[in-house]
């Protein structure tokens, strides 16, 4: 394996949970030439990323949307004449654009949509019923980034252990983000980022119990508040904003998401629910409050940096983890209304105790 090209998943946070692979592969194949194929989302989680010497996009709905475009892709990739092929999500049109790049080792998880297209199927992992009650026999499931691992002893190198997620923070991003505190930051109090969006309504906790949490922070541990988001999350931002009494910054809609994550690395503490920017602030090793509802943190929580996270989800409340459909009455989950104000307020005083 001299030339090798790592299809990602598509969801940024899970392209974080492809960075231990990485950094195995290029640990036990230091001369290879590795590049990765992607949405361009995953392109920036990877910018900087040691491990990884070209990252390429693939974006089928937009710019590679076409029969044309496709097929230009496709020899792109023939001529940069990778010979081993890894694509760690299931995904008929991805291992076809490998079949016909002429890519002869492909290397995959076996399913029946894409299976037969792979030179080597690894078994796929069974899916558990539940995050936190696993059926009799299925033992306890695997961490996303633990199971891409298992692709590297198909091949006779060692998946070896997950470890924590990469991303590297730029010095030019981290003076933007500077900048983009300097107000919250000049006093010199504790930074206390609120990240309330997720990508599921249903993976939201409640606006009211972030604003609630971050007046108790602002008033009794003299906090500075700001709320990161993308442009999608500046609505909800601001609603938070005009439940709270203690001022607050809304940085949500004023960053791209290399600027944001500069910002999480200057907080000590990131309170977050279940998203790609709560394992950013996980790779950045900060303080993390992580609030899980619907999905289960076995299989998609942070990684590294145990002592610096406290992960709160009260399984028993939800019908099933992962959960995919909403309350019956609207966007709330049972599991993130279980998650009370008290208790995060506790974890999170305990936390920038610790480490803030």
């Amino acid at each position: 394996m001299d030339r090798i090209l790592v299809v990602l998943p598509n969801w940024f946070g899970e392209t974080l949970f492809a960075t231990p692979f990485l950094r195995e592969l290029r640990r036990q194949r230091p001369d290879a030439w590795v590049a990765t194929l992607g949405w361009p989302q995953c392109r920036e989680v990877l910018l900087h990323n040691p491990h990884v010497q070209e990252r390429l996009d693939y974006d089928e709905r937009g710019a590679h949307r076409g029969l044309l475009a496709k097929w230009r892709l496709i020899e792109a990739l023939r001529w940069r004449r990778f010979d081993t092929a890894f694509i760690l999500r299931r995904s008929l049109s991805r291992s076809l654009l490998l079949v016909l790049a002429r890519i002869p080792a492909r290397v995959g998880f076996a399913n029946p949509k894409s299976g037969w297209l792979l030179t080597q199927a690894v078994p796929s992992p069974a899916a558990p019923s539940s995050g936190r009650r696993p059926e009799p026999g299925r033992g306890t499931p695997a961490h996303k980034a633990v199971i891409y691992l298992r692709l590297l002893d198909a091949v006779g190198l060692s998946g070896g252990d997950a470890g924590g997620f990469d991303y590297t923070v730029a010095e030019v991003e981290r003076q933007a983000a500077r900048v983009l505190l300097s107000d919250v930051t000049a006093g010199g109090e504790p930074l206390v980022i609120l990240h309330p969006g997720a990508n599921w309504a249903h993976k939201r906790w409640a606006p009211e119990r972030f604003a609630a949490l971050g007046d108790r922070l602002a008033a009794e541990r003299g906090a500075r508040i700001a709320i990161t988001g993308g442009p999608g999350d500046r609505a909800l931002a601001e609603d938070i904003q005009r439940r709270m009494s203690q001022p607050v910054s809304v940085l949500a809609g004023h960053t791209g998401l290399r600027e944001l994550a500069a910002c999480l690395e200057q907080a000590q503490l990131v309170v977050a629910n279940d998203t790609g920017v709560l394992h950013i602030a996980a790779a950045l090793g900060r303080p993390l409050l992580a609030l899980y509802g619907p999905t289960s943190p076995l299989l998609t929580g942070p990684l590294g940096h145990a002592e610096r996270t406290v992960v709160l989800h009260h399984p028993d409340c939800c019908p099933e983890v992962p959960c995919y459909r909403p309350g019956p009455a609207g966007p709330a989950h049972p599991g993130m209304d279980a998650i009370t104000v008290d208790e995060a307020y506790a974890a999170a005083v305990q936390l920038l105790d610790q480490h803030g």
